[in-house]
């Protein structure tokens, strides 16, 4: 039909790709090498709980070598951040927070460009820590959280599992939610979701400083 490539073009806006810089596509290849190490040093060491002498010397071998894989990939990675100025910085800040380690931060710098450049709850909606509603007329279902960065959301709720117990503020948050009868797994949602606005604070503000 005549002129209808024309009116699809202007009801529907294509969004391009936004290209990714060069130093942050690096940082995500090698935590991506760093996952997949990872990985496979769960599945070895799995196998070994079950193996038999003669296997288990063989899985033994691959566990050590795969260990030591992982150190040198986490020692690139700490070394490539260091290397630009602006990662290093932000990692810098975002390590500040206790709880939040050297893998965390540099997920973060690799697959949250928009830390700090927007609000916060549309950052958290971003990585797929926001609640949202699954309501049907009058009835009231519980919210549930989907959707977002699974990579990063996997390491935010390692980081959120150890706030809740090491840092006084987070543990603090995450006991008074427990305490009005909360369920554990919610609770620790809660905790990434403070977690991301105070990360997303810190890069966005340099003049804000953590209560000590």
């Amino acid at each position: 039909m005549p002129g209808c490539c024309g009116r699809y073009g202007q009801k529907i806006q294509l969004r391009l790709a936004v290209p990714v810089d060069a130093v942050v596509a690096t940082l995500r290849e090698l935590l991506e090498h760093r996952r997949a190490l990872t990985t496979q040093l769960s599945e070895v060491e799995s196998r070994l709980a079950l193996a038999g002498p003669t296997l288990a010397k063989l899985l033994g071998r691959q566990r050590t070598f795969l260990g030591q894989q992982i150190q040198r990939v986490e020692k690139m990675i700490r070394q490539h951040i260091d290397h630009d100025p602006d990662l290093g910085k932000k990692s810098a800040r975002l390590q500040q927070i206790k709880g939040v380690g050297p893998v965390l931060a540099a997920t973060l710098l690799a697959y949250v460009p928009e830390l700090g450049k927007i609000e916060s709850p549309q950052l958290s909606s971003l990585i797929g820590v926001a609640p949202h509603p699954k309501d049907s007329g009058k009835s009231r279902a519980p919210r549930h959280v989907r959707g977002g960065r699974p990579q990063v959301r996997h390491v935010l709720y390692m980081a959120a599992v150890c706030a809740a117990r090491c840092n006084p503020i987070f543990a603090a948050f995450y006991q008074r939610l427990r305490a009005n009868g909360k369920p554990a797994k919610v609770c620790l949602v809660a905790v990434m979701r403070k977690l991301v606005c105070l990360m997303n604070r810190l890069i966005l503000d340099p003049n804000f400083n953590l209560a000590h």
